[in-house]
Order: structure tokens, then sequence, then C-alpha cells
């Protein structure tokens, strides 16, 4: 049996959702956030802090863990 299944780049995510892949890493700092249709999440770390958010069409926030 043979399958077209294939992974999926940040690009074509975007392209079909009509969302966002973001990833950003520099000296001491990384970050992903993905959004779609306004609804996502971020996850990222910094200084020794571990933080995530949620973000909607209404809400966007988040905390820290040190």
């Amino acid at each position: 049996m043979h399958s077209d299944i294939r992974e999926l780049t940040a690009s074509e995510l975007d392209d079909i959702s009509g969302g966002e892949f973001t990833i950003v890493a520099d000296s001491g700092y990384f970050g992903i956030q993905v959004t779609i249709g306004g609804y996502g999440f971020g996850v990222w770390a910094t200084g020794g802090k571990l933080c995530g958010a949620l973000y909607s069409p209404h809400h966007n926030g988040g905390t820290c863990v040190p």
C-alpha cells in the first residue's frame, strides 16, 4: 500500500492553516510560538526561567516559572 503522507514545512503549515509558526533562538533565549486562527500557544526559556502563554482573539498572556 502506497502512502502520500509526509511532513509539512513551516511555510506549508502557514499556507494551509492561515496560522503562524515562529522559532526564535538567541544567546540565553529560545522560544516557539504556534498560532492558528487567532488561537495558539507559546513556550520559551530565558534567564533560567521556563515560560508559557496561551493566545486567543481576546487573550494574550502567560507566566514564567523560575
